[in-house]
């Protein structure tokens, strides 16, 4: 992924290391934002949230570290004279947010729509350094005690069909379910 990303216009990569398996949201966004204050920068761009486990905070995080803006779950994002206008769809609308840079974004999968990197970029990419450093992550602020399964559903009732089946719905909706 960081040979694609530096094949499709990234100036340089650095790849932060850890031989802990803890998915702290916590932990992680503090390497990532200690990695961060030596560089300049003006534009962190994160993904909505982790596949792995579903948290959406390390975006957030970070930028809170950092002591910079964040606008979360973005469809768009334009950027001049040092100043980001980023739209988040709302049901029913958009909100539009402006901010100052250096600023931080997490974005929906409808943000852009990516390019292929082409074969020339692909080589040229294999030739730029990737910076390897190993970090030490903190403890992890969550503990997970126990995951467990919502309990079995009850199956669901069929009380006819088609039209003749809506006054017994009807009833039923009323008297058991207790909803009209």
């Amino acid at each position: 992924m960081i040979v694609k990303a530096l094949a499709l216009g990234a100036d340089k990569a650095v790849l932060l290391k850890s031989e802990e398996t803890n998915s702290d949201p916590g932990s992680i966004s503090r390497a990532i934002a200690n990695e961060l204050k030596s560089h300049e920068f003006d534009v962190l761009l994160f993904g909505k949230k982790g596949v792995d486990d579903d948290n959406q905070q390390v975006g957030q995080m970070v930028s809170e570290l950092l002591d910079i803006p964040c606008v979360t779950q973005i469809v768009k994002l334009d950027i001049s004279d040092g100043r980001a206008v980023a739209q988040r769809e709302v049901e029913g609308g958009a909100i539009v947010v402006e901010t100052s840079l250096p600023a931080s974004f997490t974005a929906e999968k409808d943000l852009t729509i990516p390019r292929y990197a082409s074969l020339r970029e692909l080589v040229a990419a294999r030739k730029k350094p990737i910076v390897v450093k190993t970090v030490q992550l903190q403890p992890p602020s969550l503990e997970v005690i126990s995951v467990q399964n919502p309990p079995p559903r009850s199956p669901g009732k069929i009380v006819g069909k088609g039209v003749e089946a809506v006054p017994a719905l009807i009833r039923l909706l009323h008297e058991e379910a207790k909803v009209i």
